[in-house]
């Protein structure tokens, strides 16, 4: 009787484990193409100078979408904890509608990809399941696993895109029923994806990465300021929110265009930082890792930056935070580089760290993902702002599901 019992233990998580590598390969060709589409995109807006026609068809578009489903205009991160929670079904249109507006929206606008990358894993989970003929019970089973799946491909965080699922989805990592099949799909979609898109880290960091004791205070100082910057932050967010609700939902990517426009044009006339390469090549996070610049112009990049982030979640256009909150952060490092330039590198990818720990109260992840997309290991110095920075602003989450 025991022996059969681990005999039909065995076959089930061997059929778990394939089920969630199939995931994995589906999330992997999904996220290869769309960031293939955003390259294109990109290039052909940037190339034939069409960039306020872009923006034009960006905020239509999403004002379209907008008025057939309400919920596309909602950040991917809420949206997916929410779906997940109560065991719900994406719709088929939603999902392209979001796949759609993610490839407009990132080839243009300086925001992250890991809340559309989310809600676009959890969808393809759920389709699979529900193709295959797995009870609907299961639905937040498997689109967890998806989730993970594409937001490690598309971030080129295996691990990291599964630690940032299970943190925000269970507040928790080690939730060893997901973590296993979490990883399987992960680690197959990244291998996808990179074999289409290259194997090349994220982020090219050059600069010196040894580090001392003195390091560990300037990690703490940096802690200091992403908590700061953090409340800043979530202060400029729910303002925005604020005045988003005196708007009808649909309404809202044509009502902020102008400022939409405005906020592209002094990005564009920044010859230094490239922000608006920011989801297409990362450069800007490159930059101000890799190179001093003068006070004034970080504080300027980082206002514009932090206002760009409250206003397109609030008002309705796709994207995520995370990207933006690594160039946050690593300004900051920057900044405090000022004082002490031989140690930029280590101070920006621990700034980095140190933000997305602070403003999603991930701390775990935020030390991995960083790590990974660098391919540098700056475990204590990243830590200590880590820690820093989360004890300070536990209470001031960017998002709440």
């Amino acid at each position: 009787m025991k022996l059969r019992f681990y005999k039909d233990y065995v076959i089930g998580k061997l059929k778990e484990s394939l089920l969630a590598a199939f995931i994995g390969i589906t999330a992997g060709l999904s996220a290869a193409f769309l960031d293939f589409l955003i390259f294109l995109f990109h290039n052909i807006s940037f190339e034939l100078g069409i960039q306020f026609f872009h923006l034009t068809f960006l905020a239509v578009y999403m004002f379209i979408v907008a008025s057939l489903e309400s919920s596309v205009t909602l950040p991917g991160l809420i949206l997916s904890l929410r779906i997940l929670k109560e065991n719900l079904l994406i719709p088929i249109f939603a999902w392209v509608a979001k796949f759609v507006g993610v490839a407009l929206s990132l080839s243009v606008l300086p925001l992250g990809r890991e809340g559309p990358a989310m809600f676009l894993g959890t969808g393809l989970g759920q389709y699979i399941s529900q193709i295959l003929g797995l009870p609907k019970g299961q639905l937040n089973y498997w689109g967890t696993i998806g989730a993970a799946a594409f937001v490690g491909a598309f971030l080129k965080t295996p691990l990291g895109g599964t630690f940032y699922v299970l943190e925000n989805r269970f507040g928790k990592v080690l939730n060893v029923d997901f973590l296993i099949n979490a990883l399987t799909a992960s680690t197959v979609s990244f291998t996808i994806y990179a074999y289409l898109r290259g194997f090349h880290p994220l982020l090219h960091i050059e600069g010196q990465f040894h580090w001392n004791l003195f390091d560990l205070i300037l990690s703490v100082i940096l802690g200091i300021l992403t908590a700061l910057a953090t409340v800043i932050l979530l202060l400029l967010y729910e303002f925005f929110k604020f005045i988003a609700r005196f708007v009808p939902n649909s309404m809202r990517p044509l009502a902020i265009f102008p400022v939409v426009l405005l906020i592209f044009a002094i990005a564009q006339n920044n010859r230094h930082i490239h922000l608006l390469e920011l989801a297409v090549t990362y450069q800007p996070i490159n930059e101000v890792s890799s190179h001093l610049y003068p006070p004034s112009e970080l504080l300027g990049v980082i206002a514009l930056e932090m206002v760009s982030i409250a206003i397109f979640l609030s008002f309705g256009y796709p994207g995520g935070i995370i990207l933006p909150l690594i160039f946050l952060g690593a300004c900051l490092g920057n900044l405090v580089a000022y004082y002490s330039p031989d140690k930029l590198s280590i101070l920006a990818l621990t700034g980095a760290a140190a933000m997305v720990s602070a403003s999603l109260n991930i701390p775990i992840t935020a030390v991995i993902m960083i790590t990974e997309m660098s391919h540098q290991t700056l475990i204590i110095p990243e830590i200590v702002g880590v820690l820093t920075a989360y004890f300070l602003a536990k209470s001031f989450k960017i998002l709440r599901a």
